[in-house]
């Protein structure tokens, strides 16, 4: 087909909504063919009317991350119209928040299953035609500032993005003799559905997560475009931001005093919030928003 000639492609997943959108947008405007894939059918039309109505292009592509055989269709069936996948990014996620054998287990394993299987089915369909068509293409994964403060009541998201990282660094490892370069971005609080859509088991962790969101002057647009410079320079590792580049520096400097501060620092933020002040004041989200905890990042 004459567009699989003139455009480069690139697949978004969580395209329907926060940062998967921008990073739809984005790219579209770049010129490049944009699969929005998502499970969020109205979510993906919406996404898909924004990038037609600025003149890009794309196609919705419905994929539910989880499932391995929907994955491996959705390769067969790009790979029957393009020639090649120019850039693959793993962000669809979810949030949840509730301390260990106090949240539902069942909870833990939607997480890992989003976040981290999510990526690793991606990147198993993805790039053995990815390798046949090197060198050249990218794939970007998006963890989160959590995978380095692991936080009281975030074991499942914190472990999932931890588990990200970590599988980035070993794709690199795998595919940089290849030419296909591997980033991993790792974005601090900004606004996002994820809160609206968390699961949460206690109102107490959305109120903390929420007040820390509401204070951050980062945009998913920001992040997106960050994330897409820094592809272009085939960096692995990308914190965003000067706080989340403390932490990184922090962590590996003083790993035992930096996960006390966290803890401390949890342990407050709890007993600010429980106050019925705190209640009072008006800086409580609205219950019909969703459920959240610290820290979450469009994933």
């Amino acid at each position: 087909m004459n567009e699989s000639q003139n455009h480069r492609l690139a697949l978004v997943t969580g395209g329907a909504s926060g940062l998967g959108r921008e990073f739809c947008l984005q790219l579209a405007a770049q010129g490049w063919h944009v699969i929005v894939a998502d499970v969020d059918q109205a979510g993906s039309q919406e996404t898909l009317a924004e990038i037609e109505r600025a003149g890009g292009r794309g196609q919705i592509e419905h994929l539910d991350v989880t499932d391995q055989t929907a994955w491996n269709n959705l390769m067969l069936r790009l790979r029957a119209e393009w020639p090649r996948l120019d850039l693959l990014i793993n962000n669809a996620g979810i949030c949840s928040a509730g301390k260990i054998g106090e949240s539902p287990l069942a909870a833990f394993r939607r997480v890992c299953e989003v976040n981290l299987f999510g990526v690793i089915n991606g990147c198993h369909a993805m790039v053995p035609w990815m390798r046949e068509t090197a060198p050249g293409g990218a794939i970007v994964n998006i963890a989160s500032v959590a995978a380095l403060l692991n936080a009281p009541a975030m074991a499942a998201y914190s472990a999932s993005k931890a588990g990200v990282v970590s599988f980035s660094e070993t794709l690199f490892g795998e595919l940089r003799n290849l030419g296909i370069s591997v980033t991993v971005v790792l974005p601090g609080f900004f606004a996002s559905q994820l809160l609206r859509r968390g699961d949460f088991c206690d109102e107490l962790f959305r109120r903390i997560a929420q007040d820390y969101t509401n204070v951050s002057t980062t945009s998913a647009a920001e992040v997106a475009k960050n994330t897409l410079r820094a592809v272009e320079k085939k960096q692995l590792h990308v914190p965003l931001g000067w706080r989340v580049r403390m932490v990184w520096l922090v962590k590996r400097l003083v790993p035992t005093l930096f996960q006390r501060m966290v803890a401390g620092k949890c342990a407050s933020d709890e007993l600010s919030h429980s106050e019925p002040e705190h209640l009072q004041s008006g800086q409580h989200i609205d219950p019909g928003a969703a459920k959240a905890s610290v820290p979450p990042a469009e994933t």
